[in-house]
């Protein structure tokens, strides 16, 4: 966890928070359209296949719940992949993200870094996290995950999902320097290299038959022509409220090449394309006896 000093004899840690704020300034509607249109993307890159644990979904009844869930995406995604019927229950710190019309999906307020109310413990089949753990901070990821931990039922499992900002593939100037930017701000607010350790600290959690998936994302003039747009949106809109973070921290960045950041990847997206690497990682809660 880094302190920051702001003003003279009064030491500021550096959080995430300023990435919400700025979200919440801009609205909530570009940022619901921004994790659609990652979302469609992801799910492209997925196959379809948004769940990779190995849960028998064809048998009704799995209790699932997506941690950090915004308006229920992912959730909506899951569901309409399937045939069978299941129960799905999406909860985020910010309830004014969730859909104002019922859409047959539990919905409650809940900061994934705060303990479970105890009558959701132990009650799922699946719990599932996909690009939240950086809010974590002033906490570490691994503590997040343990507090995780005490929601699947014994045989039920945890996925994480989250981008490879440390060792990103090769790409032009500007996705190149919006990885560094994000791993400089990963390390300024005490999360540091938590996507390429998912599977450990699942391992660390307590978590059985740990296992990782790496998947590269195309974006922008090389993803397929249907999901361009949507891959710039859904890569670019987030780089502005990172670089609000990277503004409160010591990074290799000027405030001016902070403030330049977003238009100069939306252009190489839009011009020449880039790509990322999502790694995904899941891991089963041990069966009693």
């Amino acid at each position: 966890m880094t302190a920051i000093m702001t003003n003279p004899g009064e030491p500021k840690v550096a959080t995430m928070d300023n990435f919400m704020n700025m979200t919440k300034k801009a609205g909530h509607t570009p940022e619901i359209q921004r994790l659609i249109d990652l979302h469609a993307v992801l799910n492209d890159a997925m196959n379809g296949q948004l769940i990779l644990a190995p849960i028998n979904l064809e048998e009704p009844g799995k209790r699932i719940l997506d941690s950090g869930t915004a308006d229920g995406t992912w959730l909506r995604g899951v569901r309409d992949s399937l045939s069978a019927q299941h129960h799905y229950f999406g909860s985020d710190i910010e309830g004014e993200l969730f859909p104002t019309q019922p859409d047959g999906i539990t919905y409650f307020q809940q900061s994934f870094q705060e303990p479970w109310p105890t009558d959701l413990r132990n009650s799922f089949d699946l719990v599932h996290v996909r690009g939240s753990l950086a809010g974590s901070s002033p906490k570490r990821p691994v503590e997040v995950i343990k507090n995780l931990a005490s929601l699947p039922k014994p045989g039920g499992w945890i996925q994480l999902m989250e981008m490879n900002a440390f060792n990103p593939p090769s790409n032009g100037p500007a996705m190149t320097d919006f990885a560094h930017m994000a791993s400089q701000v990963w390390t300024g607010i005490g999360v540091g290299d938590f996507a390429n350790q998912l599977k450990t600290m699942l391992e660390e959690a307590g978590l059985h038959n740990a296992q990782e998936r790496r998947i590269i994302v195309e974006l922008g003039k090389r993803a397929k022509p249907e999901l361009q747009a949507q891959s710039v949106n859904g890569v670019s809109a987030p780089v502005k409220p990172i670089a609000a973070v990277a503004k409160d921290l010591k990074t290799s960045f000027s405030r001016e090449q902070l403030d330049g950041l977003q238009g100069r990847v939306r252009a190489e997206l839009e011009n020449e394309g880039g790509r990322v690497e999502m790694i995904v990682a899941w891991a089963q809660q041990p069966v009693e006896g």
